[in-house]
């Protein structure tokens, strides 16, 4: 499986570096694709330059709005590259105050199959209390949830 993981990453490699071969040299034969060229490295500098080069072989080459893709894939680039993704969150963050957190973190609480399923009971059991009226304010659930971690974390 590895060996073929491998074979599939060197044939990608190739074909991104043919892009970019096949992209230097339209841009050396023409002159719009080098002012665009320098233009995109002005107005995307935090995107590498191979990235924006290898963006000028494109399926859309020869027609009129190549340039058009070419400019927007550039600026998408840009915006990701300075714009990045938040920081992934579990289901239990929202549930964990500061303090919380001080006495395990929500990862960690997950890695502890036994304090986790007694978690999911614990949580099972509060939300059981609602089910027919309204839920109650996130801050009362977040004071059960570290007052439940408080009892349980320090007897271990």
């Amino acid at each position: 499986m590895q060996n073929i993981m491998g074979e599939i990453e060197k044939t990608v490699e190739k074909i991104l570096e043919n892009k970019y071969k096949d992209s230097l040299k339209i841009i050396r034969m023409s002159k719009t694709s080098r002012e665009l060229l320098e233009e995109l490295k002005k107005e995307c500098p935090h995107v590498p330059e191979k990235e924006i080069i290898s963006l000028f072989k494109s399926v859309a080459a020869g027609t009129k709005m190549v340039d058009s893709a070419i400019i927007a894939a550039a600026h998408n680039m840009e915006y990701n590259a300075t714009h990045p993704s938040k920081k992934e969150k579990t289901w239990l963050d929202n549930l964990f105050t500061k303090e919380a957190r001080k006495i395990i973190s929500p990862k960690e609480l997950m890695k502890d199959k036994k304090l986790y399923k007694e978690f999911i009971d614990y949580i099972s059991k509060l939300e059981e209390k609602y089910d027919n009226e309204d839920p109650p304010d996130i801050a009362i659930l977040r004071r059960r949830v570290t007052a439940f971690l408080k009892e349980r974390v320090k007897k271990k």
